[in-house]
């Protein structure tokens, strides 16, 4: 299967749209508290790419928070309805965190592994995506190993799947 690119993404009301122009690196789950709370949800699926391949258009508004383990995050959200779009570390400028749920189409945005997985609803863990300790992630070897699997990202590969 092929996925084209740029893919595409925004939010609720449509103000923010951003395009990634380059392969995603990765793709996870987490079941922390703060990704619990931040989407409403059982987890946050999360997709990392290289910021030099994301642009965005819009009222993007970045606020920077600490999460509960210390670390600086910032987070874009649309200064309009809100929804949060991605994050990003300033320990790693080169990446940004993209909410697969702000994708216009994630279908193939599959996690290799699932992280804080203590934390997790006990209904909501992933069936073929590896448990692992969050303190002993080493994501660019986990983004190597996604991206043996990953599907194939192509400019202009058609949406259905098919290459162009």
């Amino acid at each position: 299967m092929a996925v084209a690119l740029p893919l595409h993404g925004g939010c609720d009301c449509g103000a923010v749209r951003y395009a990634v122009a380059g392969a995603p690196l990765l793709v996870y789950a987490c079941h922390c508290h703060d990704c619990q709370t931040r989407s409403g949800s059982a987890f946050s699926l999360t997709v990392v790419v290289r910021t030099a391949d994301l642009s965005i258009a819009g009222p993007l508004e970045v606020t920077r928070t600490t999460t509960r383990r210390g670390r600086e995050v910032d987070k874009g959200r649309c200064s309009r309805c809100h929804v949060q779009l991605m994050a990003s570390a300033p320990a790693a400028p080169d990446y940004a965190s993209l909410l697969a749920g702000t994708l216009d189409d994630a279908g193939w945005a599959v996690p290799i592994a699932q992280i804080w997985v203590e934390s997790a609803l006990p209904w909501a863990l992933i069936p073929g995506a590896r448990s692992l300790d969050a303190d002993a992630l080493d994501f660019y070897a986990l983004g190597e190993e996604w991206r043996a699997t990953a599907p194939a990202f192509r400019p202009g590969a058609s949406p259905t799947g098919a290459t162009a």
